[in-house]
This record gives structure tokens, C-alpha cells and sequence, in this order.
């Protein structure tokens, strides 16, 4: 087996002052980030309920399915797209 010297990680007083400075801006971005979060729900709490008034809602609304809740279409088995159901015999 082949055997290599050790690897050897020396940290300067830089490395970890760069280090710092990213978590500090990651940390500052977070905030900011979030303050714009937190403005924008602010901002959407305060604006008047005009967008429902924009769209007045049909009352049979609840009633229609939704795009995805379209009903599957019903598998027949091969004695049913033939037309042998009933078990009518020829004779």
C-alpha cells in the first residue's frame, strides 16, 4: 500500500476575516430578505379587499370541479367495447 505524507490545513487571521465577512452578508441579506416579506404582507393586509370586488364571485363557483378534479374516464373491458355483455347467448 502506498503511503502519503499528511495533509497539513493551516487557517491565517485572513481565511477566518473572510469567512466572517460572508456570514455577516449572508446574515444581512436574510434580514433584509425578510424585512421585504414582512413589508410586502404588511402591504397586502392594508390594501382594500377592491380585488374581490374586481372579480364578484358566482355563487355556483363552489359547485364546478376544479381543473384537476376532472373525472377520469371510465375503463371498459373488452366485453363491454364489444357489446357481449348480458351474457345473451346466440343460438
Amino acid at each position: 500500500m502506498l503511503r502519503r505524507p499528511p495533509t497539513a490545513i493551516t487557517l491565517t487571521t485572513e481565511d477566518i476575516a473572510i469567512y466572517e465577512d460572508a456570514r455577516a452578508r449572508e446574515e444581512l441579506q436574510q434580514e433584509q430578505a425578510a424585512a421585504l416579506e414582512a413589508q410586502a404582507q404588511a402591504q397586502q393586509l392594508s390594501t382594500p379587499q377592491k380585488n374581490q370586488n374586481q372579480h364578484p364571485r358566482d355563487p355556483s363557483d363552489e359547485l364546478r370541479p376544479l381543473p384537476g378534479d376532472r373525472a377520469k374516464p371510465q375503463v371498459r373491458t373488452r366485453e363491454e367495447r364489444l357489446g357481449l355483455m348480458g351474457g345473451s347467448s346466440r343460438g
